[in-house]
């Protein structure tokens, strides 16, 4: 194996904010949510010691996982240290909200990544993102972001993308770059608490944003955008390391706080549970995740004999139709890529053989 990728919910679906779209609520609510415990990550780190990759991906994730508390990350850190021979990077996307200078001092002392969810300035980012008391969090966030860069810490900006906000991408787009924000992450909303993007606002998204990003890519003002970086990658010959763009499932292993395993964020209930870390070789593909990975490399005829095929992939598993084929956002795609395709390829062909600066996701 060269690299084992895990995305660890430390505090499991425990958070202090109230999202309206947040997908993992209906998760959370069927399952007790506490904090890994020592013994989980002794154990956890034990069964990738056994499995011997080459180099080991952390992304923690939640919930919120600073729920979990520095002691935490200073432990899982220590121990992996002690445990395993192989490199290990750390990534954790968070609100931001407990971020402090203690925080801030660790996270660049172990070299974290760090991922901020912002979807905008305060008009967009209250539509959805407020505290538990339904409180703006917007300037909270802000701050966070202000220590980060004081203690020189790597980040990003993840931001969802609905109908509303999609709409609002011009005025997203200025904040960020007043804000002076360099790496971008925008993501398709999945449908929950009412909140929905449809094809044709989504297909509008992917031009206007794209235009937005051209514009300053030729004036010298290089903003990196997660997937139009990919989508030039792949025309570069590389393979994309955005999971929704590979075409087929099963990159990483989510471990929840309670060391139970399952293939994907998106797929966590409990007839995905793929085992546990107490299992003797929780790292092998096991029958249930073989036959994951293989729903998600049936494509839909009309995907076979797309032109379009080679980028788009058939796009996310969890976008595609009752039958697991088509994605619902095809036509989007289409309509993106008879927009990009052409600048994105001479894009591609100008820089290919060029070191590019590196992408940090």
């Amino acid at each position: 194996m060269d690299t084992l990728t895990l995305l660890v919910k430390p505090a499991a679906g425990l958070c202090n904010m109230r999202c309206e779209y947040c997908f993992y609520r209906a998760v959370r609510g069927t399952r007790e949510n506490r904090v890994m415990t020592r013994a989980t990550v002794d154990l956890l780190l034990e069964k990738v010691r056994l499995r011997a990759p080459r180099a080991l991906s952390v992304l923690f994730q939640g919930g919120e996982p600073t729920l979990a508390g520095l002691d935490y990350y200073a432990y899982f850190t220590e121990r992996a240290a002690k445990t395993l021979k192989c490199p290990v990077s750390y990534a954790l996307q968070t609100n931001g909200l407990l971020l402090d200078d203690a925080f801030a001092r660790f996270f660049k002392a172990r070299d974290f990544l760090i991922g901020v969810s912002l979807d905008g300035g305060a008009a967009v980012n209250d539509r959805y993102r407020r505290g538990e008391r339904g409180e703006s969090v917007t300037a909270r966030v802000l701050e966070a972001i202000a220590l980060l860069r004081r203690h020189q810490v790597d980040f990003n900006i993840l931001s969802v993308i609905d109908d509303a906000n999609a709409a609002d991408i011009g005025a997203t787009w200025q904040f960020f770059k007043e804000q002076d924000f360099r790496y971008l992450q925008f993501i398709p909303c999945v449908e929950a608490g009412g909140v929905t993007l449809s094809p044709e606002r989504y297909a509008a998204f992917l031009r206007e944003s794209f235009e937005l990003w051209y514009e300053d890519y030729i004036a010298g003002r290089y903003i990196s955008v997660r997937h139009i970086d990919n989508y030039i990658g792949i025309l570069m010959g590389r393979q994309p390391e955005n999971c929704a763009m590979c075409g087929v499932c099963g990159s990483y292993f989510v471990v929840e706080a309670d060391g139970s395993l399952y293939p994907c964020d998106f797929y966590c209930g409990a007839q995905d549970r793929l085992g546990s870390v107490a299992d003797s070789d929780p790292f092998g593909l096991n029958e249930k995740h073989l036959a994951f990975i293989r729903r998600s490399e049936r494509i839909h005829a009309y995907c076979a004999g797309c032109g379009d095929q080679f980028l788009c992939r058939g796009g996310c598993s969890r976008d595609r139709t009752d039958d697991g084929t088509r994605n619902r956002y095809c036509e989007a795609y289409r309509e993106f890529f008879r927009c990009a395709s052409g600048r994105m390829k001479r894009i591609a062909a100008s820089l290919t053989g060029e070191q590019r600066e590196p992408l940090p996701f």
